[in-house]
């Protein structure tokens, strides 16, 4: 909020409780509010008035016009596609994905389906449900007959690593599984891929062509990078703090921003080119659109990379990648970018969507 642009772009909050109800205030602004949560709100329901996309005030006639609606979510309920279908459906525009690429965004192994058909590499994988898991012994076998440990377990359709076990033998696997059913009916099994780096970039669609942001190679003293490790470590952070320059001023996260990480790490040209063409491939069949974080990982001895995952709403937008590209990115310019990308294709449609032929209800 405090990054926009005063000079161009009006935000308005908005709150989403964990009732599905949306609430807004001015003491949205105000970060502390939110602890435990905020308070002093005034319930809205997002809707298409008389002159447009607009808020209305739950009790009253008042209603407040919006040009188009920036999610900031992380995972189910928000950065899955839910949220994002609800907008489409009344006609508000919205920025980033469309529900239906978030929701495969969202689905770790139909994402890696769908990326492979276009050429970009992934690790085999194998998918478990909760009915399955009723069978351990016969997933085990079905499992290491595919696979050789150490193997890599986690929720198909959550983020942020929740979740993520490493399973060394057929013990640790049933934990690992068992632990991963209980935040999704889906379980991702793969291999663990030996000598890793992880290198992460973010892109946008912008004048026509594919922008990159910078590269990042998180660093990690752990086995296994966790939730834990990703959000909860502590050090500095190297962050501009953008907001300043535009906005209102951005306080510099102590989240995922203080992982130890290298910006625009010392890799070779060709490293450098085969993730940008894996990047550019995947965000072309997922829609073009927002400005999405794709990670990637890289065994350093063979020097083999492969496509992980996508976060169509990385934190803070990815915002500290852009502003490290060339050319920069400043924040500021980052949300006007996502909210002028939603403004220009996302028109609500007034026409009948069914052809007159397939029209089975009178008109």
């Amino acid at each position: 909020m405090d990054a926009a642009d005063v000079r161009k772009i009006n935000v308005i909050p908005v709150y989403m409780n964990f009732e599905g109800r949306f609430f807004h205030g001015p003491l949205l602004r105000q970060l502390g509010k939110f602890r435990p949560k905020p308070g002093g709100l005034s319930e809205v329901q997002f809707a298409w008035g008389e002159m447009g996309p607009c808020l209305r005030h739950v009790g009253s006639d008042k209603t407040t016009l919006i040009d188009c609606a920036l999610p900031v979510f992380h995972g189910p309920f928000g950065e899955d596609g839910r949220i994002q279908g609800m907008l489409e459906v009344i006609g508000i525009p919205t920025t980033g994905f469309s529900a239906v690429n978030s929701a495969l965004a969202m689905r770790k192994d139909a994402t890696k389906s769908l990326v492979k058909s276009v050429g970009v590499n992934v690790l085999p994988h194998a998918v478990v449900n909760t009915e399955e898991l009723r069978h351990a012994d016969a997933v085990c076998d079905r499992i290491e007959a595919e696979f050789a440990y150490p193997l890599i377990v986690k929720p198909a359709n959550l983020g942020s690593s929740v979740g993520v076990g490493l399973a060394k033998d057929r013990a640790t696997l049933l934990v690992s599984l068992q632990n991963a059913l209980r935040e999704d009916s889906f379980a991702l099994v793969e291999p663990q891929v030996q000598n890793m780096e992880e290198l992460n970039i973010a892109v946008m669609f912008r004048d026509g062509e594919i922008c990159f942001s910078a590269i990042e190679r998180p660093k990690s003293s752990a086995e296994l990078l966790d939730f834990k490790e990703k959000y909860l470590s502590s050090g500095d952070s190297n962050q501009v703090d953008s907001g300043s320059k535009l906005g209102a001023g951005t306080a510099i996260s102590q989240g995922m921003l203080s992982l130890t990480r290298d910006i625009n790490p010392d890799i070779s040209d060709e490293l450098k080119n085969r993730v940008y063409d894996y990047a550019a491939k995947a965000f072309t069949v997922l829609g073009l659109r927002g400005a999405p974080r794709m990670d990637f990982m890289r065994n350093t001895e063979t020097g083999e990379v492969w496509f992980n995952e996508i976060n169509p709403i990385p934190g803070s937008y990815g915002f500290f990648l852009w502003e490290a590209a060339s050319p920069t990115t400043l924040f500021p310019h980052l949300v006007e970018h996502l909210v002028q990308e939603a403004l220009a294709d996302s028109r609500k449609e007034f026409g009948d969507p069914v052809p007159q032929a397939a029209q089975l209800l009178p008109r």
